[in-house]
């Protein structure tokens, strides 16, 4: 374990390298680099690891077979392949049902929702996410359909239409929770405490006599459509600790902000040099839309809407 102290924090990302590199040097070892996407992330990782190799091994993984080439594993790469029937079905009813009886009026809808999935996991664990709280056989129905009218031949166009469809149906509240997400970094590991306090402040829950509850409920229920997942949990199981969402889901909350017209502003300033008026002046609004302080201030009301991040002033 390398022990972050003052030494690193101060000099960064070269001294953390620095000192990974020595305390594997001599050592056999096994890296597991996970989702990687671009060339450039690798040659940053492969810096942190010692020249001399005495039997360890680095595992990637990617979406992007540029990066598996670029890594030089193209000899020793695995493509993973689709699903099955058999494990497609398996998969669906792991989720869709956890640990419930399944009543065999279900299972032949089931299966042809999984087989409407085309093997591919992601897309199979959200639609079973998203049928885990319909337990009325004509939702099934109704979901099988859209299915069908979402799912192309592209799987990653497949994949980014099912969420769509996992998206178009949640209720206003948790939408607006979901989509909240995307004012954090990628792939970022969100503790649940700033989390849900960014909620309650923003207003997004209906309740008013149990805030802290309300929002627990809405996490759960992102979680059990599995789209958000659990980072850590409390040390007794009962508690969500921190949380991420998936990089394409991720990708669907960034759509939405953008085709909702909603844009992220970082670092507000209020300007208090005019007496009688105060101005808003925008420094950073990323990624979607610069405004300066003059055409806020001639903008009619109700044209924007302004999703503030956990780091505005």
């Amino acid at each position: 374990m390398i022990k972050i102290d003052d030494t690193v924090e101060m000099n960064g990302e070269a001294e953390l390298a620095d000192r990974l590199q020595k305390s594997l040097k001599g050592k056999r070892y096994l890296i597991v680099l996970y989702d990687m996407w671009k060339s450039e992330a690798w040659d940053a990782v492969i810096l942190c690891f010692p020249n001399e190799n005495k039997g360890s091994g680095i595992l990637l993984t990617t979406r992007n077979t540029q990066v598996a080439r670029y890594a030089g594993t193209e000899n020793l790469s695995s493509q993973m392949g689709f699903m099955d029937q058999n494990e497609s079905w398996n998969l669906f009813r792991s989720v869709a049902f956890v640990n419930e009886a399944l009543p065999s009026y279900y299972e032949n809808i089931g299966k042809q929702i999984a087989d409407e999935c085309h093997g591919l996991p992601l897309t199979i664990v959200v639609v079973a996410g998203l049928l885990k709280s319909k337990k009325a056989i004509e939702d099934w129905r109704s979901v099988t359909k859209d299915v069908k009218s979402v799912v192309t031949n592209d799987p990653d166009e497949r994949c980014s239409r099912v969420l769509g469809l996992s998206y178009n149906h949640l209720t206003g509240e948790l939408i607006t929770c979901l989509l909240h997400f995307g004012i954090f970094p990628e792939d970022s590991e969100i503790p649940v405490k700033n989390l849900m306090r960014s909620w309650i402040t923003e207003g997004f829950l209906q309740l008013e006599n149990d805030l802290e509850g309300e929002a627990e409920k809405c996490l759960q229920e992102l979680v059990d459509r599995c789209l958000v997942l659990v980072c850590k949990k409390s040390l007794d199981g009962t508690k969500i600790r921190s949380c991420k969402v998936h990089d394409l889901i991720y990708d669907l909350c960034v759509r939405e902000i953008q085709r909702e017209n909603i844009f992220i502003m970082n670092d507000i300033v209020l300007d208090k040099s005019d007496s009688e008026r105060r101005y808003l002046i925008m420094h950073k609004m990323q990624p979607f839309k610069r405004v300066t302080g003059y055409e806020i201030d001639y903008c009619p009301h109700g044209l924007y809407g302004a999703l503030l991040t956990p780091v505005h002033r």
